[in-house]
C-alpha cells in the first residue's frame, strides 16, 4: 500500500511540484528593468529568440522563480490534476491544487533574488491529499527551499523538502501517517527556438524510493506551454525471499500550462 501511495503522490507533483510551484511566461522586453526581471538574463529573449514560457518548474519539482504581481497562472497534469497561482507581489505566490480523487492543497512560496543568475525561495503548503468518502482522508503538510541557477532558458536547480501526510484511515504499511524527508534536482535545456528538454529527479532516503522525470516542453504562442514526458518509480523491495529487489514503474506524463494577466 505504501508503494501505491508514492505513486499517487509522485503523480501529484506533475502539477502542484509539492503544491508551491509557479510556472510563468516571460518574454521581456527591453524596457524591463533588472530588478523586475530576479534572476532573468536581461539578452536571453535575444540570444534564443524565443523565452520560456514554463521555466519555473520541470515536470514534477520547482525552480525557485515565482509569479509576477498580478499574474494567473492556470495549469493541468494528466487531465486529473488542476492548479491555479496568482502573484501577490513579484516575490510572492499563493496557489490552490486540486485533483479529481478529492484533493485540494492551497500553497505560498517566496522568492528572493540573490543576483541576476542566482534565486533561492522556501514554499509551504497544506491541505487535503485524497478523500475517498468523509470517513477515509489523507492531510498532507510541509515545507521545501530551493536554489536555482542560470536564466530562463537554461537553470538548473537544487533542493530539499520535508512533508508528513496524516490519514483517517491505514495507507502505509499498517499505519495512518508517513513523513517523508526528499532530496530533488531539476533542469532545463532550449534545444530549438520553441523546444526545451526538461529532467529532474527525486530521492527519499527513507523509504529507498527514486523518481524523477524526462521530456520536452513545446512553447505555443506567447503564453502557452504543453509537455511530454515519462516519469520512472522504482524502489528498494525488501519483502521478497531474495532480498533487495529493484522494482521499476514508468508513467507517462502530460502537462499543459497557461499565463493569463501577464506583467510587464
Amino acid at each position: 500500500m505504501k508503494n501505491i501511495f508514492f505513486i499517487i503522490l509522485s503523480l501529484s507533483f506533475s502539477v502542484t511540484a509539492f503544491a508551491q510551484t509557479d510556472d510563468d511566461y516571460v518574454n521581456e522586453d527591453k524596457t524591463t528593468t533588472p530588478k523586475q526581471k530576479r534572476s532573468i538574463d536581461s539578452d536571453a529573449t535575444i540570444i534564443y529568440g524565443i523565452s520560456n514560457p514554463d521555466y519555473t518548474n520541470h515536470f514534477l519539482t520547482p525552480t525557485s522563480l515565482t509569479l509576477k504581481k498580478g499574474e494567473i497562472r492556470l495549469a493541468s497534469s494528466d487531465i486529473i490534476f488542476a492548479k491555479a497561482s496568482y502573484g501577490l507581489t513579484n516575490s510572492t505566490t499563493i496557489s490552490a491544487n486540486s485533483a479529481l480523487f478529492g484533493m485540494f492543497i492551497p500553497s505560498i512560496k517566496q522568492s528572493l533574488a540573490v543576483n541576476n543568475e542566482m534565486t533561492i525561495a522556501a514554499s509551504l503548503s497544506g491541505g487535503q491529499l485524497l478523500a475517498i468518502n468523509e470517513d477515509s482522508v489523507i492531510a498532507f503538510g510541509g515545507g521545501s527551499i530551493m536554489g536555482t541557477l542560470g536564466n530562463i532558458q537554461n537553470n538548473f536547480t537544487v533542493g530539499a523538502a520535508f512533508y508528513y501526510a496524516k490519514g483517517t484511515f491505514s495507507f502505509a504499511n499498517n499505519k495512518d501517517e508517513l513523513p517523508f524527508f526528499h532530496f530533488f534536482i531539476g533542469g532545463h535545456r532550449q534545444i530549438g527556438q520553441r523546444v526545451f528538454i526538461s529532467f529532474d529527479v527525486m530521492y527519499f532516503p527513507t523509504y529507498q524510493v527514486y523518481t524523477g522525470s524526462a521530456g520536452i516542453k513545446i512553447t505555443i504562442g506567447e503564453n502557452m506551454s504543453l509537455g511530454f514526458g515519462v516519469m520512472p518509480i522504482a524502489w528498494n523491495d525488501v519483502s521478497t525471499n531474495n532480498g533487495i529487489e529493484f522494482q521499476p514503474i514508468l508513467i507517462p506524463l502530460l502537462s499543459f500550462k497557461i499565463l493569463l494577466n501577464k506583467g510587464g
